[in-house]
């Protein structure tokens, strides 16, 4: 029998990061928040309705307060200090060499949600669980298809009418690349997207091939982000 805990892991993997906070403005934010008071004071007693935003408020001031004298102890515990760059591994396999794998090869994998709803747009979920099983099978597959790794999504702040989010992927070679783009995953939604499954939905993706010694990776004072994750 599957046990509550196993039934909230999984509800969180699919949709914990469906919404984000950035995903409102601030005026949509204290336009939900004025909405939750007034329940409040409809369905609470007067002073129990005044009284939780206000202690909610302390809570946070006291959080970041003590957050503040804790800053590298208790937060911020990630940060690898100093100037740090990462490396390429070298082929395991002389005989997998290919044309590409004196380098790296980044490629940039990106989404917009073309829907005044944004995230809440129908279909969102399936897209975004879309995009989950293609980067779980490209990290079941890191081996075969020469997969670095990738960062988190990425978000285009600038965006003030759509969402447009983009992941940045590291390659070892294009071969690996081509391999990911036939995988059953990506044609899954790959297929999906051309039969016009999500009409609101655009695409994009940029390669590019730095060959041995026309890249470098410099970091210093942050958690190990892009290639050096």
């Amino acid at each position: 029998m599957v046990s509550l805990r196993a039934l909230y892991l999984n509800f969180k993997d699919d949709f914990g990061d469906l919404l984000e906070v950035t995903d409102f403005t601030i005026v949509t934010w204290l336009a939900f928040g004025a909405a939750l008071q007034l329940l409040s004071q409809s369905w609470l007693p007067a002073r129990l309705s005044y009284w939780l935003p206000l202690l909610y408020l302390i809570y946070r001031i006291a959080r970041v307060s003590i957050d503040c004298r804790r800053i590298f102890t208790g937060t911020f515990t990630n940060v690898m200090f100093g100037r740090w760059s990462a490396t390429l591994p070298e082929p395991e396999d002389p005989s997998a060499v290919t044309a590409t794998s004196d380098g790296v090869v980044m490629f940039l994998l990106g989404a917009r949600i073309n829907h005044p709803l944004g995230k809440l747009a129908p279909g969102n979920a399936e897209i975004d669980k879309v995009f989950k099983d293609m980067w779980l099978e490209a990290e079941k597959n890191r081996s075969k298809w020469s997969y670095l790794g990738r960062t988190a999504t990425l978000f285009d702040m600038s965006d003030g009418e759509g969402i447009t989010t983009f992941w940045i992927s590291y390659w070892k070679d294009l071969k690996g690349l081509q391999e990911f783009a036939t995988s059953s995953a990506h044609s899954l939604g790959q297929n999906a997207y051309l039969k016009k499954k999500f009409p609101y939905m655009g695409v994009m993706h940029e390669t590019y091939h730095s060959p041995k010694g026309s890249w470098e990776t410099i970091y210093d004072n942050v958690p190990p982000l892009g290639f050096g994750k």
